[in-house]
C-alpha cells in the first residue's frame, strides 16, 4: 500500500494535525521529515496511507491546518504531489 508525507511547519503543528486526523479516524503518525524532502534538514510529517489523502485534506483544511507540501513514497524516493 502507498504511503503519503505531508509536511508540516512545525512539531507543534504536525502533532495537532496527528491528533485531529486520529480523531476523525485516519491514522496517521508524525515522524521527523526525510533529509531527501525536508528544508533545511528540519521539519516534521505525516506519514499516512495514499487512500486516505483526499479525506486528510479536506479534514485539515476545513481546521486551518493544511501542510506545507505533500509528497509520495516509491521505490525511487520521494515525488512532491499536489493537493
Amino acid at each position: 500500500m502507498e504511503h503519503c508525507l505531508m509536511i508540516a511547519r512545525s512539531v507543534t503543528q504536525v502533532q495537532r494535525m496527528a491528533r485531529l486526523l486520529e480523531q476523525n479516524g485516519i491514522l496517521a503518525r508524525w515522524l521527523k521529515a526525510p533529509s531527501a524532502v525536508s528544508i533545511n534538514g528540519c521539519g516534521y510529517a505525516i506519514d499516512l496511507k495514499e487512500k486516505d489523502l483526499a479525506s486528510a485534506l479536506s479534514i485539515l483544511e476545513e481546521n486551518g491546518l493544511a501542510p506545507l507540501r505533500i509528497y509520495r513514497k516509491s521505490d525511487d524516493g520521494y515525488e512532491e504531489v499536489s493537493g
